[in-house]
């Protein structure tokens, strides 16, 4: 039993450490969570949108302690970061 459970901890613990170093598709939760890790700051919102091409994204606005507002564009399917559009 001690054996067993021993066993199990280690695989938590293994699928724990991957998660944010993994691709695929990831949950809304998922993408919060490892933006929580990455980032310093609060988040204070996080949604779905879909895009003109008609692929999802996730929108999370996180509040740094300095007190402003950064935007994060994460693709669902592979979890990475999408970056954000580059000004003329």
């Amino acid at each position: 039993m001690r054996t067993l459970f021993l066993g199990l901890t280690l695989l938590c613990l293994t699928v724990q450490a991957g998660a944010s170093h993994r691709s695929g598709p990831i949950s809304l939760d998922e993408a919060v969570s490892e933006a929580r890790e990455q980032y310093d700051g609060r988040i204070i919102s996080a949604e779905t949108r879909r895009r003109d091409d008609g692929r999802d994204t996730y929108n999370i606005r996180i509040l740094t302690p300095e007190g402003r507002v950064r935007r994060y564009q994460i693709d669902p399917e592979s979890g990475r970061r999408i970056p954000p559009p580059r000004h003329r």
